[in-house]
């Protein structure tokens, strides 16, 4: 379709879209935002509340909570339909979980303990001298450097990364204790036994620890940063793959191949790789192939001093300064690297082949690209048999009808928008930028 462009439009430049203003007032966000965080907090604790006298007593103080926002949230649809304004959605969730301040040191980097019931799971943890409880705070999830397994202690590798760095004056720092003998960079696989466990032990010694830091800390959801050392990029590069969505970057220091990775779903996930004169070879063919699927993801910078460059931390903490994820792009890519994994921003895969039955060129892969000035989705899907879009009002516009194009088959279609719905789906993952009134299941035309 990128053909069929006339010689004239060649020449034409696009006016820009102006970009969507609230309609509320600041004051009504604020009131909104504070009604809405007494409801979660009260819901919280209702969810956990286990004897019956604090049940009946959370359940109160939640009914109490609800209706006063929803009282509120009426008085504000009376002046438009607040569900279809972005901007005045994305002020009033903002910031909307409540955390308590921690009861340990601030500045101060230190290693604990998070007991699942899986096992436990230690990490090392430092939050800004300041931190506050009501602040939403970068994250940077530093993955220690190793040698065949061997990973450098979380204290020896803060001191050679990011201890003095400005970052901690505005960051939380967390790093995974990775276990003696857990392998990282190598891509798994699936086919031989044991395979799906080993990654499984991977994702938990790494994700396990940052979801309770998460829950416990106020992380700000679209400027969560992954940084990998030594024979850890492979797995961090794999990593944002699987879950695209939950980092604003990624940090390769000592870049790896990782020729059987699909990359597709770094598409607009932007990637930092430092090169050296060790690694430039593997660099540069890294950085063409990202480029090749997904342009203008990658920056290369020189690296300065001797591994783990701590030197380029100013240079690392620049990069990271105008960073955001956005949770609405219009184009999405999904080119699964895993059969358990296949979601990405506002679009998921249901059903679909099975990586290890299909051949190189038939594994599934979904495209999907929102254009909210015809309002219409296209979808262009192999291998895939349904699939799931959320959407709101930054993707297409909902009040109106809107056309889906799957393999060049059109539908129209409307939805209402649920705020039911929206708020179940944000609390559920525990992200306030994941606003989506409206959910869309769609199977694939069979040819």
């Amino acid at each position: 379709m990128f053909l069929a462009v006339t010689l004239s439009s060649l020449f034409t430049v696009a006016a820009p879209q102006e970009p969507a203003k609230p309609f509320l007032p600041a004051s009504a966000h604020k009131s909104l935002g504070d009604k809405l965080r007494k409801y979660l907090a009260a819901e919280n604790a209702y969810d956990f509340a286990e004897k019956a006298r604090e049940r009946e007593k959370a359940g109160k103080a939640r009914r109490k909570a609800k209706e006063s926002f929803e009282k509120e949230w009426a008085k504000a649809e009376k002046k438009g339909e607040v569900l279809g304004s972005m901007p005045d959605l994305r002020a009033i969730f903002h910031n909307c979980f409540v955390r308590e301040n921690p009861k340990h040191s601030k500045g101060q980097f230190a290693r604990r303990t998070y007991k699942t019931p899986r096992g436990d799971i230690e990490y090392g943890l430092m939050i800004p001298k300041k931190y506050r409880a009501t602040t939403p705070y970068r994250t940077i999830v530093a993955l220690p450097g190793g040698e065949s397994g061997t990973w450098v202690s979380p204290t020896e590798y803060f001191k050679a990364t990011w201890d003095g760095s400005p970052a901690l004056s505005d960051s939380i720092l967390h790093m995974p204790v990775l276990p003696k003998g857990l392998e990282l960079d190598p891509v798994p696989d699936y086919s031989r036994e044991g395979a799906e466990q080993e990654e499984d032990r991977r994702n938990f010694t790494v994700l396990g620890s940052l979801g309770f830091v998460m829950h416990n800390y106020n992380v700000d959801r679209a400027r969560v940063f992954l940084d990998c050392g030594h024979e850890a990029c492979g797995y961090g590069l794999r990593l944002a793959t699987l879950f695209p969505d939950r980092f604003a970057g990624v940090i390769l220091r000592d870049p790896v191949p990782v020729d059987e990775l699909r990359l597709g779903n770094l598409l607009g996930l932007p990637i930092l790789m430092l090169e050296t004169d060790a690694n430039r070879q593997v660099v540069r063919a890294l950085e063409q192939r990202i480029g090749e699927t997904c342009p203008g993801t990658v920056t290369v910078l020189a690296a300065k001093g001797a591994y783990p460059h701590k030197e380029s931390g100013d240079d690392i903490l620049a990069w990271m300064s105008d960073k955001k994820r956005d949770m609405t792009p219009k184009h999405v890519v999904i080119e699964p690297n895993h059969d358990r994994f296949q979601r990405a921003y506002w679009v998921n895969i249901l059903v679909a082949d099975s990586l290890l039955t299909t051949g190189p060129d038939e594994k599934p892969r979904i495209e999907v690209q929102a254009d909210r000035e015809s309002n219409r989705i296209t979808v262009d899907a192999r291998g895939v048999e349904r699939f799931e879009l959320l959407l709101n009002d930054d993707l297409i516009d909902l009040g109106k009808k809107f056309t889906v194009v799957i393999n060049g088959k059109a539908v129209e279609e409307q939805r209402r928008r649920s705020f039911r719905e929206m708020k179940n789906r944000m609390v559920t993952r525990g992200d306030w930028d994941y606003l989506f009134p409206v959910r869309y299941v769609a199977s694939v035309p069979k040819e």
